[in-house]
């Protein structure tokens, strides 16, 4: 059997650019547009709870992970209030930065020990 980490833990590495980029990306649709805090909120902590949901799939702790951590964005977009352009994208750059400030706090406490 392969010693290779999981494909998806792969994308852990890439955290710091993405967070990087979504945060870009809010703070300048956020000075153009009208910020949504509420929405911001629930899009960061769903990108958290999403990325912790499928860190543990890829750490082998069983496909139920997989199925609520990918079934989070669609909760969210279901029971979010989205009555502007503006609050969906507040709620994709926020889920987005949510999701890779989870992957990188996952490197900086479980990778660097290695």
């Amino acid at each position: 059997m392969s010693k290779q980490p999981h494909v998806g833990l792969s994308l852990v590495t890439k955290a710091p650019m993405g967070m990087l980029i979504t945060a870009v990306i809010a703070v300048i649709a956020n000075v153009l547009l009208e910020l949504n805090i509420v929405t911001l909120g629930y899009a960061v902590v769903g990108g958290v709870v999403s990325a912790a949901l499928l860190l543990a799939y890829w750490l082998g702790k069983g496909g139920l992970f997989f199925i609520l951590g990918v079934s989070l964005p669609l909760l969210l977009v279901l029971f979010t209030p989205l009555a502007t352009i503006t609050a969906l994208l507040n709620l994709i750059s926020g889920f987005f930065f949510g999701f890779c400030a989870a992957l990188f706090i996952y490197k900086l406490i479980f990778t660097e020990r290695n």
